[in-house]
């Protein structure tokens, strides 16, 4: 099987893992629960159970040292498993007790064997008339979607397909550090090199635990499916919120494919990181909220005021969504935050009333603990914080308070955790917290709620005065970061329309679609001037090329949010079909004249930070060497240290020569395994392409210069990387002349050779040789 073919098969097996435990699974569970749905929704709602409850089972299990393979299955399926049988009320036991007595009949030979595995299929064709009938139910909903999909998968593939096929390394040189830190969770050790957020490593280590698929398999390949994911909730975001059908395609196809976004605003996604993952839950997120101020205004209207009712589970659905933001990496939990700003502006008229923002806060609240308590439990138990925490906090200019802050926020989220479980048992104890009583409706003077309509006027004011004050700066930004494009002033009517667009909707013709667009408007404003932060005096929250990922992000659903508004708009929010038929022929006419003017971006994805023939050897030789743990050792440059770390043994080439340097009869480098391999680069790799010039090819001439520092990447950074592997190469040459029948060629091409030995380990080759350089 060619290396192609197995990272296509593994691709999907990873793709079809991910839907089917946090999509298909909770689909099993809670379909009877949310068929009244619309399908964009309900998967949304089974999206973040799935998500949600893995994440969370990986970290529970690994903080009391019981996360294997049999555990994640068992309760991951057990649940599932006792769900069904509830909420269906599937009579198990009755359905035993049949078969016992069909079983007893047919010890006594009053029922033949036939008639009774004729039952038996009898009860599989219904268990399937039953999926397929569901299966049908879907196809009907969605039949016209259909093509759309296509359409985008088809482009997703065609874009990032290249990726899967042809760079098989790592898409970013952090994505090692991550490697290690999954192979902590494999070895129950969670936390290994101190607290972070774990959510994208807890899920990866989950796939790769239950699917059974190598760890750096997953965090090669996993980018795409990230990335299509983040795709398809933009996608699902702007279907829910959108009252036309076809839109919505028009924005996840303009994300995927427009040649107009600059590549720094995207190349993030080519590799597996945490901030890419974690953009998996910001938009879901942002949707339960919207969608929360439409529920709960049409229960006030209707006298309803209880904990238990439908605005209050799209509440949970935030908090559960802003907590796995926070779980991945917290620069989403910013970007979250920074839309709920957005929000609080466009929902002004809603949001600071009491039946209104308290909830929220509580939510809000929620969602903070959920994500922090894992983390706030093995702080207060000795657990050390990770380097980036430092990091981060530099940012910011507080490094050298992180730890004091962190115990601060550990406490208070312990404290606030058992205060909030106290309060609520006794509560409902004592009866003065009811989930079901319908409390009285609180209601705001009109004066009240004019001012609350015009304060949001006046914030979202001020922040377009402040854009257009620096807008020289801030498109200098767009043209660095986000656009490539040189003329910008069409963002200015752009933003002027989806302003008036959005007042009309939100305060003239009192629909909540217009509140979104400007919440989401604020928001970019905001993003906009984050972008530039540096350039105008301001804090620095985060930097522009993290900030302009998630801004390039926002530009379709704010774009396609103001299009649907001006078609409601036009047709004064009535006329339905008319609307349908106006965007579904926008859709047409746009996506046929941009393939028709080439207005389709170039294929990325996929990682070079190692060579493609590095991977290939190390696949073979996982495979060949499956079962024998700690018999092999792989002598490369230290990216293999962490893929193999699991498996077998590794060297690094510069300590390997390091060792032989100043040679003398009395050196000694033995490996003590069966088998050792040696990775040498004939054609140098240009590392995380961080050195502009052209790197030399092995050479004597090369082999002759002094031998790198081992100081970190050194040695195999820029020109010095040259040097070690052609000091390797020359190694290899007359370590092959002193053992010729047992020192192999086990793969070579023009730019990589990997050497081989094998070895009696009660007596061992003495690697250490004059190899006329050192």
């Amino acid at each position: 099987m060619s290396m192609e073919t197995l990272n296509v098969i593994q691709f999907i097996e990873l793709l079809i893992g991910f839907l089917g435990f946090t999509v298909g699974l909770p689909a099993l569970v809670f379909y009877k629960k949310v068929k009244h749905f619309q399908a964009s929704v309900r998967f949304l709602i089974y999206f973040v159970i799935g998500n949600f409850y893995i994440i969370n089972l990986v970290q529970v299990l690994e903080l009391v040292y019981v996360s294997y393979r049999i555990t994640l299955i068992l309760f991951t399926i057990l649940p599932v498993i006792i769900a069904v049988i509830k909420i269906y009320k599937i009579p198990v036991w009755s359905y035993i007790k049949k078969i016992g007595s069909e079983l007893h009949h047919y010890i006594l030979r009053e029922l033949g064997f036939r008639s009774f595995l004729r039952r038996r299929l009898k009860e599989v064709c219904k268990a399937f008339k039953f999926l397929l009938h569901q299966a049908v139910r879907l196809l009907k909903e969605l039949w016209l979607d259909l093509p759309f999909l296509c359409i985008l998968i088809y482009l997703i593939w065609k874009i990032c397909g290249d990726g899967i096929l042809n760079n098989w390394g790592y898409g970013a040189s952090d994505v090692t550090v991550h490697n290690y830190w999954i192979n902590g969770l494999v070895e129950n050790k969670l936390y290994i090199a101190g607290i972070y957020p774990m959510g994208m490593h807890c899920m990866l280590y989950y796939l790769a635990t239950v699917l059974n698929i190598p760890v750096y398999v997953t965090l090669r390949l996993f980018w795409l499916v990230q990335y299509s994911m983040i795709v398809f909730m933009l996608l699902l975001f702007l279907k829910g919120c959108c009252k036309t059908k076809f839109l919505p395609y028009l924005g996840a196809i303009g994300f995927v494919g427009l040649k107009y976004f600059m590549e720094i605003s995207y190349s993030r996604f080519e590799a597996t990181l945490p901030q890419e993952f974690g953009m998996l839950y910001i938009l879901p997120a942002i949707y339960f909220l919207l969608e929360y101020f439409k529920t709960r205004k049409a229960e006030l209207e209707n006298g309803e005021n209880r904990i238990r009712c439908r605005s209050s589970w799209n509440l949970l659905g935030f908090s559960m969504n802003f907590s796995l933001t926070l779980s991945s990496h917290f620069y989403d939990s910013i970007i979250a935050g920074i839309i709920c700003v957005g929000i609080a502006i466009g929902y002004s008229a809603w949001i600071w009333r009491k039946g209104y923002l308290f909830r929220i806060i509580v939510s809000g609240v929620l969602g903070v603990l959920m994500a922090l308590l894992p983390m706030a439990v093995a702080f207060l138990t000795g657990k050390e914080l990770q380097g980036s925490m430092y990091w981060a906090m530099s940012i910011i200019g507080l490094k050298k308070y992180t730890v004091l802050v962190f115990r601060i926020l550990c406490f208070a989220v312990v404290a606030t955790t058992i205060v909030g479980i106290v309060f609520l048992i006794r509560g409902i104890k004592k009866k003065t917290i009811s989930f079901t009583e319908n409390r009285p409706i609180h209601t705001e003077a009109k004066v009240l709620l004019i001012i609350f309509k015009l304060f949001g006027v006046l914030l979202l004011a001020v922040l377009l005065f402040l854009g257009w004050r620096e807008k020289e700066i801030v498109f200098w930004g767009f043209s660095q970061y986000v656009f490539d494009l040189t003329d910008f002033n069409w963002m200015i009517y752009a933003v002027g329309i989806a302003v008036i667009v959005g007042i009309v909707q939100s305060y003239l013709m009192k629909n909540m679609e217009g509140a979104a667009l400007l919440s989401l408007l604020s928001a970019e404003v905001m993003l906009g001037i984050i972008l530039v932060s540096d350039k105008l005096g301001l804090p620095v929250l985060m930097e522009n090329y993290r900030v302009c990922v998630y801004f390039s992000y926002l530009i379709p659903a704010v774009f396609i949010l103001a299009l649907d508004n001006l078609i409601g708009s036009l047709c004064f929010n009535r006329l339905m079909k008319i609307q349908k038929v106006i965007a579904f022929g926008m859709v047409i006419i746009l996506l046929g004249y941009g393939a028709k003017e080439g207005w389709v971006k170039e294929s990325f994805g996929g990682g070079d930070l190692e060579m493609n023939e590095a991977i290939l050897c190390t696949t073979n030789i996982l495979k060949e060497n499956k079962g024998k743990n700690d018999t092999w050792t792989i002598v490369s440059e230290n990216d293999e240290l962490q893929m193999v770390e699991l498996y077998g043994r590794h060297a690094e080439i510069i300590t390997f020569l390091e060792q032989m340097e100043h040679w003398n009869q009395t050196k000694e480098i033995l490996i003590p395994t069966e088998r050792v391999y040696f990775y040498i680069e004939k054609k140098p790799l240009n590392y995380a392409d961080e050195y502009e010039g052209k790197i030399p090819e092995i050479s004597e001439k090369q082999a002759k210069k002094a031998l790198p520092e081992s100081t970190g990447m050194n040695a195999y950074s820029g020109t010095n990387r040259s040097i070690t592997m052609s000091r390797m190469y020359y190694w290899a040459q007359e370590f092959q002349k002193l053992y010729p029948n047992e020192f192999k060629v086990y793969f070579e091409d023009e730019n990589f050779v990997c050497y081989y030995i094998e070895q009696n380990v009660y007596r061992l080759y003495n690697f250490a040789i004059d190899y006329g350089y050192n």
